[in-house]
């Protein structure tokens, strides 16, 4: 995704699955450069399935015709508006055309169990107008105990971006967490050094093991942190020794070889993120907790 050419990059069938719903969440909601980014990423890479490659190129084709200012902004970077930006002016005008919009949405975010579609109510609200929106999004979380710790992270976002303030209680994996919306990231860039670190180092492997990876890698890594958020597991997290990055890099790595690719070896992994006998203790944990997650959030995708 770095703009560097990517014919050496093979796409699987599965891989091919999981950008196909990438693609799909980024067009509901309206993310329309990302999603131009992303369409010639993939068609830069190798890929036996022609008709998704086709598919691919008469999509991008469209975006550029109907969005000319964001296919211009993602070449040359001059865009004047950012696309929180155009969403925010886009929400403001249907607020304005339709005066129950938001409650809508939040009707919309009660009723609907799937949780791409909350995901992008949730998207649509942080940018709307409306002093209720705050109230009816921390009651909803508060009403039911078993909501998805996705939904939950991105409900905390969304108060966030509102400018909402004040402390929440979640019960998410098994235990309750308390969190303060202000405390929030908004965007993942800005989780705490020591969590980028991570993923970086994750990048930093696949890019000549595995350059495929690398995608999956952030967008992993980005809802496994809002899995983990606020629970005793992400506060240890902020206080792990530095050996740790590589143990938790290690697992994310072999977990996306196994759920995305055609699986791998993890005697491989452990040499070439120096995974020692004093690690592997540690390892386990960690590749544990990223199965679980794995089961939650996987499903859902392939």
């Amino acid at each position: 995704m770095s703009g560097q050419t990517n014919d050496n990059v093979i796409l699987f069938p599965k891989t091919v699955e999981f950008y196909q719903f990438e693609l799909t969440r980024l067009l509901e909601a309206e993310r329309y450069g990302e999603a131009m980014k992303l369409l010639r990423f993939l068609l830069a890479c190798q890929s036996d399935d022609e008709r998704a490659r086709e598919e691919w190129r008469s999509l991008l084709d469209w975006l550029q015709v109907m969005f000319p200012d964001l296919a211009l902004g993602q070449e040359g970077e001059s865009e004047e508006l950012s696309e929180a930006d155009l969403l925010r002016q886009h929400l403001h005008a249907k607020g304005e055309q339709n005066g129950d919009y938001a409650k809508r949405l939040l009707a919309s975010l009660r009723e609907q169990r799937a949780v791409d579609k909350q995901l992008l109510a949730l998207d649509q609200l942080a940018f709307l107008e409306d002093e209720t929106i705050d109230e009816e999004l921390i009651g909803w979380l508060k009403e039911d105990a078993g909501r998805h710790p996705l939904i939950q992270f991105k409900t905390l976002q969304t108060l966030k971006k509102r400018g909402a303030t004040g402390s929440v209680t979640l019960y998410k994996n098994g235990e309750a967490a308390v969190v303060d919306i202000e405390d929030t990231p908004a965007a993942f860039d800005q989780f705490p050094s020591q969590i980028q670190e991570i993923i970086n180092r994750v990048q930093e492997i696949s890019e000549t093991q595995h350059p495929a990876l690398s995608y999956f890698a952030s967008e992993t890594w980005n809802e496994f942190l809002a899995f983990i958020y606020g629970t005793s597991a992400y506060r240890q997290k902020l206080r792990q020794d530095p050996a740790c990055v590589d143990v938790w890099a290690a697992a994310l790595h072999l977990t996306l070889l196994e759920q995305v690719f055609e699986g791998g070896d993890k005697a491989e992994l452990f040499e070439m993120y120096g995974i020692t006998s004093d690690l592997v203790f540690q390892w386990e944990q960690a590749y544990r907790m990223m199965q679980q997650f794995a089961a939650n959030v996987f499903t859902r995708k392939l």
